[in-house]
């Protein structure tokens, strides 16, 4: 019962990443141009954690997918490739090593990446590459479309602070 509680939230969880990298990728133009010339290949990213390894985060880790095959599409976008479709030309595999939360955190606050490595068409992988490194999603700016300017500005002005607070924090010191 509790698999198939997570698996449904990991479909459910892959889903919206999706969803976002193309709200992300639709943001930006340019972006989509380098993925369409690809349309029709696999991008077969695999997700692992030493989280894994750590008992009380062990159902964290279980919400990670292990393995995700996405098309890229003529638009320039992802879709999550069904079983057994048959790509158009070389792929591409993205091996990716998530951290356990608090470095992930830390890592989110200083804008750096996890470990990453690359596999497959270089063309492809130097456009994933150029997309990992330029693209950003501007959360003010969505956040601006809901709310409104000034709160989407507030909001910003107090995750700043969050931001600083987190980056001078550091495990195993203490306050003075």
């Amino acid at each position: 019962m509790v698999e198939n509680f997570t698996s449904g939230l990991t479909e459910a969880l892959v889903a919206r990443l999706i969803l976002l990298a193309n709200h992300v990728l639709s943001s930006e133009p340019v972006a989509m141009q380098k993925l369409q010339p690809f349309a029709g290949r696999q991008i077969v990213v695999t997700v692992t954690s030493t989280a894994s390894n750590t008992p009380w985060l062990k159902p964290l880790a279980a919400l990670l997918p292990p393995q995700t095959r996405l098309t890229i599409t003529r638009a320039g976008l992802f879709e999550l490739s069904e079983a057994g479709q048959e790509p158009s030309g070389p792929g591409l595999t993205i091996d990716i090593d998530v951290p356990p939360p608090l470095s992930a955190l830390q890592l989110l606050i200083r804008r750096e990446r996890p470990p990453v490595n690359i596999g497959g068409d270089a063309a492809l992988a130097e456009a994933a590459s150029w997309l990992m490194k330029n693209l950003r999603w501007d959360i003010e700016d969505d956040l601006a479309r809901w709310l409104g300017t000034t709160p989407s500005q507030v909001l910003k002005t107090v995750g700043g602070q969050v931001k600083a607070a987190f980056s001078r924090w550091r495990p195993g010191t203490t306050s003075r």
